[in-house]
């Protein structure tokens, strides 16, 4: 018994000590803070290097000063043509972390979603995510990525478009038309994160009632949910009877939010 004891504190002893030198051993890593701003022009000036090694790490170091960095951004668009595919990638993600003030960046991100490399282009997709809604312009190319074989570059794409919002409505409408079935699903997903925005335009092709487009509208708005309820119940209220029923069977997928809405509208009809 003893014996057993001693074995079970030596074994502690042992894992107290290798949790002290992984302790010590994480303690020792140097510290990745944002570099100072008096250094920036330096790490700026870095990506115009014939090195790749050199420009690698300035855009690592612009990634991490972020918003901080814009100056980097004409030098950042230039660097989007290097030879160096890591380094096209990692640019791609320091003009991503600099956001809206990258939006010059905005044509040459737009190419890039044509890329015949699939990481290049969920890169650059990704980019366009960080800038937001001065992304519009890349809408169309952004709807082709809905189509895309690879579904990191279907959800990059998802991403990037949900973020520009009401510029990219029209475009999506279109494509949950399309007969490419990846991009009307990936164009449904869309609408159905884009809220209020995409209401009015979903309920018009739910009224036409064509497939499988009607059924893509009907699955946006059910993600849409509470927001999409008061003309879903006009829709119930005075559609024909087939949009009429349509409607009905979204707001019983919506559930409670639909329920004090639709007593009103009765009780106003009467």
């Amino acid at each position: 018994m003893l014996k057993l004891t001693e074995l079970r504190i030596t074994a502690l002893v042992k894992c107290a000590t290798a949790l002290f030198i992984v302790f010590i051993a994480f303690a020792s890593l140097p510290t990745f803070a944002a570099a100072p701003n008096e250094d920036l022009d330096k790490i700026v000036k870095d990506l115009e290097s014939p090195d790749p090694t050199v420009v690698l790490n300035a855009t690592k170091l612009i990634k991490r000063n972020g918003t901080k960095a814009k100056e980097a951004v004409p030098l950042l668009v230039k660097a989007l043509k290097h030879p160096n595919e890591i380094v096209r990638l990692n640019v791609m993600e320091a003009l991503a972390e600099i956001g809206p003030d990258a939006a010059p960046a905005v044509p040459a991100l737009t190419d890039a979603l044509k890329d015949k490399d699939y990481m290049t282009r969920e890169a650059a997709a990704l980019a366009l995510f960080g800038i937001g809604k001065q992304s519009a312009p890349a809408v169309p190319n952004l709807i082709l990525c809905l189509g895309d074989d690879n579904k990191r570059v279907r959800d990059s794409a998802i991403l990037a478009l949900v973020k520009v919002e009401q510029p990219a409505v029209e475009h999506l409408i279109k494509a949950i038309q399309s007969g490419d079935s990846k991009t009307g699903q990936a164009a449904s997903e869309t609408l159905g994160r884009m809220g209020f925005y995409a209401v009015d335009p979903l309920i018009e092709v739910l009224k036409k009632g064509e497939k499988p487009a009607a059924e893509r509208a009907a699955a946006a708005l059910k993600e849409i949910g509470p927001n999409a309820v008061e003309q879903l119940v006009q829709v119930v209220l005075k559609g024909d009877d087939r949009s009429s029923r349509a409607a009905g069977n979204i707001l019983a997928a919506i559930g409670s939010p639909a329920v004090p809405v639709l007593v009103e509208a009765l009780r106003s009809k009467k």
